[in-house]
């Protein structure tokens, strides 16, 4: 067997490697997401490093919510681009609007943390004093200052009707 067959890979080693299953890798061949490097006299489908590499770009998109089909959307652009120069300002396109997108939701999980925080500071507080009260009723003789609804709105909203 020559040194280069040898890093081939058939469809179930290259499932292990990449931890996914073969009807997965399947789906991908479906989709033309992934083609295999060669084809063996017998048939089998022989895949190399740039299917491995091109299956973890796969699940990073994914990560990022990508779709299966937006991914095979953008394999399409990047493969129809007329020029390389063309590819690569499609594909760059679709990149900046998904980062703004990305910031927007880390703004929003930044938000999120802080009342969060702010939230268990609350509650960290109201350990001890002593007072007992029915578990769905507000304390009511709380002498910590008062929070506004807006500050606590993890903590206000569980005392609206």
């Amino acid at each position: 067997m020559a040194s280069a067959e040898r890093k081939l890979l058939k469809i179930g080693e290259l499932a292990r490697m990449a931890d996914k299953t073969v009807r997965a890798l399947h789906l991908y061949e479906e989709l033309e997401l992934l083609r295999p490097a060669r084809r063996t006299q017998g048939g089998f489908r022989m895949y190399d490093s740039a299917n491995v590499a091109r299956i973890a770009y796969i699940d990073r998109l994914q990560r990022m919510g990508y779709s299966l089909g937006d991914i095979r959307g953008l394999v399409e652009r990047w493969e129809g681009g007329e020029s390389p120069r063309e590819a690569m300002a499609s594909i760059e396109a679709v990149y900046v609007a998904r980062l703004a997108e990305v910031r927007r939701q880390i703004r929003e999980l930044r938000k999120l943390e802080g009342e969060l925080v702010d939230s268990l500071d609350f509650l960290q507080g109201c350990h001890g004093c002593g007072q007992e009260t029915e578990p769905h009723d507000a304390c009511g003789c709380c002498e910590r200052p008062e929070q506004t609804d807006d500050a606590l709105p993890l903590i206000t909203g569980l005392a609206a009707h």
